[in-house]
């Protein structure tokens, strides 16, 4: 899923020109997770207003892939909706 999804999604976020800071800025200096997992999302917040200015025309890739992006989107939102008052992790193995 990470190199698959997740990863594709981060730098979607990057191409955004969206702040460096919460989720983006551990996936643009390779910290956080990369370093410790599991990693606590320390901001739910703002990772789930960064989610929800994904733009799937920023991804250049074939219309299937681009439908399943904007799925998962919605469901990592719904997910961190449902977290906002529990810790959320990412483990990265």
């Amino acid at each position: 899923m990470w190199n698959g999804y997740f990863e594709t999604l981060l730098k979607a976020l990057l191409d955004n020109n969206l702040e460096k800071e919460g989720i983006i800025k551990e996936y643009f200096y390779q910290e956080g997770w990369y370093d410790d997992s599991p990693w606590v999302i320390e901001d739910v917040q703002l990772t789930i207003n960064q989610m929800k200015s994904f733009d799937v025309n920023k991804v250049d890739t074939s219309d299937g892939f681009k439908k399943e992006l904007v799925e998962l989107v919605k469901e990592i939102i719904q997910f961190l909706e449902n977290a906002k008052n529990k810790t959320v992790v990412i483990e990265y193995d």
